[in-house]
């Protein structure tokens, strides 16, 4: 963690919760700017990450297909190595059941709630959030 981020949640700590839910508002539209429940983050994130095109991350070949639907989401195959990759390749959303319940941790951190809190909100044990955050 840098120093300039380690003396910015120290400042962060000394605030009043209104202030404190000033401050989670106003990074919540950086880091969320929509909602994550019907996917709109990862549209978001595809328009920020493939604005020049798709690119396959195991070759770098730009000969993509869309290849199938898995519970809901775009997969894609690349023409010239035939792999499948979704567009959450290389982020923290890659490979997980849990990507709404993530974002929703992430809210409650920023709010200061305790991990078992935390997990009653977002409806899973507080272990599962163990993990999620290391």
């Amino acid at each position: 963690m840098s120093k300039a981020f380690s003396n910015l949640l120290k400042h962060i700590d000394k605030l009043s919760h209104t202030d404190k839910e000033r401050v989670f508002q106003w990074v919540k539209r950086y880091v969320e700017p929509s909602s994550t429940v019907d996917g709109r983050l990862i549209d978001e994130m595809r328009e920020v990450r493939y604005k020049e095109g798709f690119e396959c991350p195991h070759c770098t070949s730009e000969h993509i297909n869309r290849f199938c639907k898995v519970n809901g989401r775009q997969r894609y195959r690349c023409k010239a190595c035939r792999k499948t990759f979704m567009d959450t390749i290389n982020t923290i959303l890659y490979r997980t059941r849990k990507g709404n319940e993530w974002i929703t941790f992430v809210e409650c951190m920023f709010k200061g709630y305790s991990l078992r809190k935390s997990a009653e909100i977002v409806g899973v044990t507080w272990v599962t959030l163990f993990y999620l955050e290391t």
